[in-house]
Protein backbone atom coordinates (compact mmCIF):
# COMPACT_ATOMS: atom_id res chain seq x y z
CA UNK A 1 0.00 0.00 0.00
CA UNK A 2 1.49 3.23 -0.81
CA UNK A 3 0.53 6.38 1.82
CA UNK A 4 -0.24 8.98 -0.80
CA UNK A 5 -0.83 12.08 1.47
CA UNK A 6 0.50 13.49 5.14
CA UNK A 7 -2.59 12.93 6.52
CA UNK A 8 -3.23 9.40 5.70
CA UNK A 9 0.28 8.66 6.72
CA UNK A 10 0.20 10.46 9.96
CA UNK A 11 -2.96 8.62 10.61
CA UNK A 12 -1.44 5.37 9.99
CA UNK A 13 1.35 6.52 12.78
CA UNK A 14 -0.95 7.90 15.15
CA UNK A 15 -2.99 4.16 15.30
CA UNK A 16 -0.19 2.65 16.05
CA UNK A 17 1.28 4.95 18.99
CA UNK A 18 -2.59 4.39 20.45
CA UNK A 19 -2.03 0.83 21.10
CA UNK A 20 1.92 1.40 22.41
CA UNK A 21 0.38 3.88 24.51
CA UNK A 22 -1.76 1.86 26.14
CA UNK A 23 0.46 -0.58 26.68
CA UNK A 24 2.98 1.86 28.86
CA UNK A 25 -0.18 3.62 30.30
CA UNK A 26 -0.93 0.06 31.47
CA UNK A 27 3.19 -0.94 32.69
CA UNK A 28 3.38 2.50 34.02
CA UNK A 29 0.25 1.72 36.43
CA UNK A 30 2.31 -1.06 37.82
CA UNK A 31 5.66 0.62 38.55
CA UNK A 32 7.41 -0.92 41.41
CA UNK A 33 4.48 -3.41 42.39
CA UNK A 34 5.91 -6.98 42.45
CA UNK A 35 4.10 -10.12 40.49
CA UNK A 36 1.19 -11.09 41.62
CA UNK A 37 0.87 -13.88 44.82
CA UNK A 38 0.66 -17.58 43.27
CA UNK A 39 1.95 -16.63 39.90
CA UNK A 40 5.34 -17.44 37.68
CA UNK A 41 7.21 -14.41 38.73
CA UNK A 42 6.25 -15.11 42.33
CA UNK A 43 7.62 -18.09 42.50
CA UNK A 44 11.05 -16.16 40.94
CA UNK A 45 11.21 -13.45 43.22
CA UNK A 46 10.43 -15.89 46.18
CA UNK A 47 13.48 -17.90 45.61
CA UNK A 48 15.70 -15.11 44.05
CA UNK A 49 14.35 -11.67 46.00
CA UNK A 50 17.25 -10.21 45.17
CA UNK A 51 16.26 -9.27 41.93
CA UNK A 52 12.45 -8.70 40.75
CA UNK A 53 11.89 -10.30 37.54
CA UNK A 54 8.85 -8.38 37.48
CA UNK A 55 10.74 -4.96 37.91
CA UNK A 56 12.94 -5.79 35.00
CA UNK A 57 10.21 -6.77 32.70
CA UNK A 58 8.59 -3.20 33.34
CA UNK A 59 11.52 -1.84 32.66
CA UNK A 60 11.99 -3.60 29.23
CA UNK A 61 8.98 -2.70 28.36
CA UNK A 62 8.97 0.85 29.24
CA UNK A 63 11.98 1.70 27.51
CA UNK A 64 10.63 0.06 24.12
CA UNK A 65 7.81 1.87 24.52
CA UNK A 66 9.70 5.02 24.89
CA UNK A 67 11.50 4.02 22.21
CA UNK A 68 8.64 3.52 19.75
CA UNK A 69 7.07 6.54 20.43
CA UNK A 70 9.84 8.67 19.71
CA UNK A 71 9.92 6.91 16.63
CA UNK A 72 6.92 7.68 15.76
CA UNK A 73 7.23 11.35 16.82
CA UNK A 74 10.01 11.88 14.82
CA UNK A 75 8.23 10.82 11.97
CA UNK A 76 4.90 13.28 12.93
CA UNK A 77 6.92 16.48 12.91
CA UNK A 78 9.33 15.95 10.00
CA UNK A 79 10.63 13.34 7.11
CA UNK A 80 13.59 12.02 8.75
CA UNK A 81 15.96 9.98 6.61
CA UNK A 82 17.36 7.56 9.42
CA UNK A 83 17.32 8.18 12.99
CA UNK A 84 13.90 6.85 13.16
CA UNK A 85 15.31 3.09 12.71
CA UNK A 86 17.81 3.29 15.49
CA UNK A 87 15.17 3.98 17.70
CA UNK A 88 12.89 1.15 16.07
CA UNK A 89 16.09 -1.15 17.03
CA UNK A 90 16.24 -0.57 20.42
CA UNK A 91 12.37 -0.85 20.78
CA UNK A 92 13.24 -4.70 19.32
CA UNK A 93 16.04 -5.25 21.62
CA UNK A 94 14.11 -4.06 24.84
CA UNK A 95 11.00 -5.95 23.94
CA UNK A 96 12.91 -8.82 22.46
CA UNK A 97 15.48 -9.33 25.61
CA UNK A 98 11.67 -8.89 28.15
CA UNK A 99 10.12 -11.53 26.07
CA UNK A 100 13.71 -13.77 26.49
CA UNK A 101 13.02 -13.07 30.34
CA UNK A 102 9.27 -14.35 30.06
CA UNK A 103 8.77 -17.18 27.78
CA UNK A 104 10.64 -20.30 29.74
CA UNK A 105 7.91 -22.08 30.86
CA UNK A 106 10.49 -23.47 34.43
CA UNK A 107 12.24 -21.06 36.97
CA UNK A 108 15.87 -21.92 36.65
CA UNK A 109 15.55 -20.92 32.79
CA UNK A 110 13.93 -17.37 34.03
CA UNK A 111 16.56 -17.60 36.81
CA UNK A 112 19.35 -18.03 34.07
CA UNK A 113 18.14 -15.66 31.87
CA UNK A 114 17.68 -12.66 34.65
CA UNK A 115 21.50 -13.38 36.31
CA UNK A 116 22.85 -13.64 32.30
CA UNK A 117 21.13 -9.89 31.67
CA UNK A 118 22.12 -8.64 35.16
CA UNK A 119 25.42 -9.69 34.80
CA UNK A 120 25.91 -8.65 31.55
CA UNK A 121 25.01 -4.94 32.19
CA UNK A 122 27.29 -4.63 35.01
CA UNK A 123 30.18 -6.27 32.22
CA UNK A 124 29.05 -3.57 30.19
CA UNK A 125 29.32 -1.09 32.62
CA UNK A 126 32.59 -2.44 33.41
CA UNK A 127 34.16 -1.69 30.51
CA UNK A 128 32.92 2.08 29.97
CA UNK A 129 34.64 2.53 33.19
CA UNK A 130 37.83 1.10 31.97
CA UNK A 131 38.08 3.78 29.33
CA UNK A 132 37.79 6.41 31.81
CA UNK A 133 39.99 7.41 34.33
CA UNK A 134 37.61 7.30 37.24
CA UNK A 135 37.76 5.00 39.92
CA UNK A 136 34.58 2.74 40.44
CA UNK A 137 36.18 1.66 44.13
CA UNK A 138 35.66 -2.19 43.53
CA UNK A 139 32.51 -2.37 42.40
CA UNK A 140 32.56 -4.18 39.34
CA UNK A 141 34.86 -6.82 40.93
CA UNK A 142 32.10 -6.98 43.33
CA UNK A 143 29.33 -6.77 41.15
CA UNK A 144 30.60 -9.89 39.52
CA UNK A 145 31.45 -12.22 42.34
CA UNK A 146 28.14 -11.34 43.86
CA UNK A 147 26.67 -12.55 40.28
CA UNK A 148 29.02 -15.98 40.60
CA UNK A 149 27.67 -16.29 44.51
CA UNK A 150 23.92 -15.99 43.73
CA UNK A 151 25.08 -18.76 40.92
CA UNK A 152 26.13 -21.06 43.50
CA UNK A 153 23.60 -20.53 45.98
CA UNK A 154 20.92 -21.22 43.62
CA UNK A 155 22.13 -23.58 41.71
CA UNK A 156 21.99 -22.09 38.66
CA UNK A 157 24.78 -21.72 36.04
CA UNK A 158 24.09 -18.35 34.20
CA UNK A 159 25.77 -19.17 31.07
CA UNK A 160 22.24 -21.09 30.40
CA UNK A 161 20.52 -17.90 30.23
CA UNK A 162 23.16 -16.40 27.41
CA UNK A 163 21.41 -16.07 23.95
CA UNK A 164 24.43 -15.60 21.83
CA UNK A 165 24.05 -12.10 21.08
CA UNK A 166 20.83 -10.30 20.53
CA UNK A 167 20.77 -11.93 16.58
CA UNK A 168 20.02 -15.27 18.50
CA UNK A 169 17.75 -13.83 20.44
CA UNK A 170 15.72 -12.19 18.16
CA UNK A 171 15.65 -15.02 15.45
CA UNK A 172 14.79 -17.39 19.01
CA UNK A 173 11.53 -15.35 19.58
CA UNK A 174 10.76 -14.46 15.96
CA UNK A 175 6.71 -14.98 15.91
CA UNK A 176 6.60 -14.70 12.11
CA UNK A 177 9.90 -16.39 10.52
CA UNK A 178 10.33 -16.25 7.00
CA UNK A 179 7.54 -13.64 6.94
CA UNK A 180 7.56 -10.01 4.92
CA UNK A 181 6.93 -8.80 8.23
CA UNK A 182 9.32 -11.06 10.59
CA UNK A 183 10.60 -9.64 13.71
CA UNK A 184 14.04 -10.48 12.96
CA UNK A 185 14.56 -8.82 9.29
CA UNK A 186 13.52 -5.56 10.51
CA UNK A 187 16.00 -5.67 13.85
CA UNK A 188 18.60 -6.66 10.74
CA UNK A 189 17.66 -3.94 8.83
CA UNK A 190 17.40 -1.09 11.76
CA UNK A 191 20.71 -2.53 13.18
CA UNK A 192 22.19 -1.72 9.57
CA UNK A 193 20.65 1.75 9.53
CA UNK A 194 22.19 2.26 12.89
CA UNK A 195 25.33 1.42 11.65
CA UNK A 196 25.13 3.31 8.26
CA UNK A 197 25.71 0.33 6.10
CA UNK A 198 25.01 0.98 2.56
CA UNK A 199 22.59 -1.46 1.84
CA UNK A 200 20.16 -0.40 4.87
CA UNK A 201 20.29 3.08 4.10
CA UNK A 202 19.24 2.64 0.58
CA UNK A 203 16.86 0.21 1.59
CA UNK A 204 14.83 2.87 3.95
CA UNK A 205 14.84 5.45 1.32
CA UNK A 206 13.48 5.99 -2.06
CA UNK A 207 15.13 6.96 -5.51
CA UNK A 208 13.31 9.43 -7.00
CA UNK A 209 16.34 11.10 -9.74
CA UNK A 210 19.74 9.63 -10.07
CA UNK A 211 22.00 11.03 -12.79
CA UNK A 212 25.89 9.27 -13.54
CA UNK A 213 28.78 10.70 -12.54
CA UNK A 214 31.51 8.57 -14.04
CA UNK A 215 31.79 4.86 -14.54
CA UNK A 216 29.78 2.84 -11.36
CA UNK A 217 29.56 6.14 -10.18
CA UNK A 218 25.64 7.64 -9.72
CA UNK A 219 24.41 10.43 -7.36
CA UNK A 220 20.78 9.58 -6.11
CA UNK A 221 18.16 11.64 -5.49
CA UNK A 222 15.86 9.99 -1.90
CA UNK A 223 13.55 10.40 0.35
CA UNK A 224 12.31 8.35 3.38
CA UNK A 225 9.91 5.50 2.82
CA UNK A 226 7.34 5.92 4.15
CA UNK A 227 5.68 2.36 3.30
CA UNK A 228 8.99 0.62 4.88
CA UNK A 229 8.80 2.54 8.08
CA UNK A 230 4.92 1.98 8.61
CA UNK A 231 6.04 -1.44 8.57
CA UNK A 232 9.04 -1.34 10.74
CA UNK A 233 6.58 0.38 13.18
CA UNK A 234 4.05 -2.53 13.42
CA UNK A 235 6.53 -4.80 13.98
CA UNK A 236 7.81 -2.99 17.27
CA UNK A 237 4.73 -2.54 18.21
CA UNK A 238 4.11 -6.19 17.40
CA UNK A 239 7.06 -6.99 19.72
CA UNK A 240 5.83 -4.66 22.65
CA UNK A 241 2.38 -6.71 22.70
CA UNK A 242 4.11 -9.82 22.59
CA UNK A 243 6.09 -9.01 25.96
CA UNK A 244 3.18 -7.38 27.66
CA UNK A 245 1.36 -10.08 26.68
CA UNK A 246 3.85 -12.55 28.62
CA UNK A 247 3.98 -10.53 30.98
CA UNK A 248 0.10 -10.25 32.05
CA UNK A 249 0.83 -14.42 32.11
CA UNK A 250 3.63 -14.77 33.63
CA UNK A 251 2.65 -12.26 36.91
CA UNK A 252 -1.12 -13.19 37.33
CA UNK A 253 -2.26 -15.60 39.79
CA UNK A 254 -2.42 -19.33 39.04
CA UNK A 255 -4.66 -21.02 37.97
CA UNK A 256 -5.44 -18.43 35.19
CA UNK A 257 -7.28 -19.28 31.73
CA UNK A 258 -4.37 -16.87 30.14
CA UNK A 259 -2.88 -17.45 27.13
CA UNK A 260 -0.78 -16.21 24.19
CA UNK A 261 -3.01 -16.03 20.90
CA UNK A 262 -1.40 -14.10 17.83
CA UNK A 263 -4.27 -12.96 15.46
CA UNK A 264 -2.77 -12.45 11.66
CA UNK A 265 -4.53 -9.81 9.40
CA UNK A 266 -4.30 -8.55 5.94
CA UNK A 267 -2.11 -5.60 5.91
CA UNK A 268 -3.54 -4.44 2.90
CA UNK A 269 -6.66 -3.12 4.79
CA UNK A 270 -4.14 -0.98 6.82
CA UNK A 271 -4.38 -3.16 9.96
CA UNK A 272 -1.41 -5.05 11.54
CA UNK A 273 0.03 -8.49 10.40
CA UNK A 274 -0.42 -9.61 13.83
CA UNK A 275 -1.54 -8.75 17.47
CA UNK A 276 0.19 -11.12 20.46
CA UNK A 277 -2.43 -11.23 23.40
CA UNK A 278 -2.72 -12.35 26.47
CA UNK A 279 -6.67 -13.95 25.86
CA UNK A 280 -8.17 -15.94 28.66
Amino acid sequence: MRYVNDAIFDHAIQTELTHVQSIHDAVEEKAGHRADAHSDLAADEARFPEIWATSVAQRGLVHACECIEAAGALMLNWSWFYPQFALLRAAYESAGATVWLLSAEDTDTRLARLIYQHQESWRYSSRAFDGTPLDDNGEHQERQQWVNDVATRLQIDPRRGNPGGYEKLIKAIDDLPGHPESLLTAWQLCSGVSHAKTWALNTVTTEVESSTLYAHGTLSGRVPNSDLFLSTLRIARRSAQYAWALYQIRTTTRPHTLSLKTVQRDNDSGEEVSRPTAEG
